[in-house]
């Protein structure tokens, strides 16, 4: 970036502020009409400038999270067959976490089969099976 910490850009921040402050809380005497309005506008341009870099930065973290995304496609069938011998395993070790006792179900079931299927992807990634 640009070679300033977070310790000294706090404190710079802070001294911008004071002066900003201070500028703005002077007499007129001795200042241009229009200064301070030129001043304040200045300021707003600034800040807006620097939303919209953040807003771009964002933007710009959202487009490399998406190009990244990976679709996982998966047979529901083969998935149950699955789940139903792991479940029928009494040495495979299975959780399920409780969902606020509101369930009908089949969200679970689709999730499961998700999961499942993710892992299976994962363990292909791995090298494990």
């Amino acid at each position: 970036m640009n070679g300033i910490n977070g310790d000294d850009a706090d404190r710079l921040s802070r001294l911008d502020d004071f002066m900003i402050e201070e500028i703005l809380a002077g007499d007129d005497e001795g200042v241009p009409e229009g200064a301070r309005d030129r001043v304040l506008a200045s300021l707003d341009r600034a800040e807006l400038s620097l939303r919209k870099a953040r807003l771009a930065e964002i933007r710009a973290q959202i487009d490399r999270e998406r190009s990244s995304a990976t679709v996982i496609a998966f047979d529901a069938d083969r998935m149950r067959a699955k789940l139903r011998e792991a479940a029928n395993d009494p040495d495979m070790k299975m959780t399920l976490a409780a969902r606020g006792g509101i369930s009908d179900g089949d969200d679970d079931m689709d999730g499961l089969l998700e999961d499942l299927a993710e892992l299976e992807r994962d363990a292909k990634d791995d090298g494990k099976e």
